[in-house]
């Protein structure tokens, strides 16, 4: 395992834009040369986007040429970005998307390019599906009938006690993908997320897996910032459920092992446990600050997990 300070100052990554393996599109790598162009970047990711705009990066780069720039002005272009450090690990995906807007500045003797880039954008919301399912198909059926119209996006967990259920008088797909997926998992009370080209599903704060033996430890010695704090935010369970379970908030080093909804294993003085990630941001720049993971989690208990 890298230590502590290989994690803050051995940073690595690739951001791929476009096709770039045909000529129109961006290859960007730390390898680059002697002297890598600069980056920051900021990846917000939640358990459910439900009514909500989607996971989201944004990202600025240092001192494209013209020509490079020029590329990033195609429409909803794609969008790959990837991190790590000089381990044995490599590097990993932590943001997938389509490229919503890009800007370009001058900051002193800098040209900054800000892109801003929507997960699953094109999927999710210029997609339209017009489908009837009959009577007595199930829930499970509607969405995999969405994911399927969907470019691009594949099916990752999708877990829930509901997803079983007879739609009893069918159901009808009329808008776009994400107000089809908005509509099934309110009516279920489901959460969704597309992260990394991926869709997750969920019951509302519930995991994606109940298993816990693998799970990503946050502790001081695996890069935990600070310690963990209990925030005001509460996690409502759903409407019959009135419920509560307190939030908690933990920073650390960049782990892209972390993603929403999963669970992670918490050891600090004052707090310990298995926990469900709810939201989480990745931010950092490639000179400068270390990669940080901020997450708010809710605690899980023994009905949610399987601790063997």
């Amino acid at each position: 395992m890298a230590t502590q300070t290989n994690l803050q100052y051995d940073r690595r990554y690739s951001l791929t834009i476009g096709d770039y393996s045909t000529g129109n599109g961006l290859l960007i790598t730390s390898e680059d040369t002697d002297h890598p162009l600069q980056i920051t970047f900021e990846v917000n990711k939640t358990s459910d986007t439900k009514h909500k705009a989607g996971n989201s990066t944004t990202i600025e780069i240092y001192n494209l040429t013209p020509v490079q720039a020029k590329l990033l002005e195609s429409q909803y272009i794609s969008f790959e970005f990837r991190v790590g450090y000089n381990n044995e690990d490599g590097l990993s995906l932590i943001a997938q998307g389509n490229v919503t807007e890009a800007t370009t500045v001058k900051r002193g003797t800098d040209t900054i390019t800000q892109i801003k880039v929507g997960e699953g954008y094109v999927a999710l919301d210029h997609t339209r599906i017009s489908q009837n399912l009959s009577p007595g198909q199930t829930v499970e059926d509607v969405i995999r009938v969405i994911v399927a119209a969907m470019p691009g996006i594949s099916r990752g967990p999708i877990v829930g006690t509901n997803l079983s259920n007879p739609i009893v008088h069918g159901w009808r797909l009329s808008g776009t993908a994400k107000e089809e997926l908005d509509k099934i998992t309110k009516a279920y009370n489901l959460e969704y997320s597309i992260s990394n080209n991926t869709l997750i599903m969920t019951d509302l704060n519930q995991p994606t897996s109940k298993t816990v033996l693998n799970v990503p430890v946050i502790s001081s010695e695996t890069g935990m910032i600070d310690k963990p704090f209990r925030i005001t935010e509460q996690i409502r369970l759903g409407k019959k459920d009135k419920r509560t379970r307190p939030g908690i908030q933990v920073k650390a080093l960049l782990n892209p092992a972390f993603t929403v909804s999963s669970v992670v294993k918490i050891e600090s003085d004052d707090i310990n446990g298995y926990f469900r990630i709810n939201s989480l941001r990745y931010n950092g720049e490639f000179r400068g600050q270390p990669w940080y993971s901020e997450l708010r989690c809710s605690e899980m208990t023994d009905a949610d997990i399987t601790i063997t």
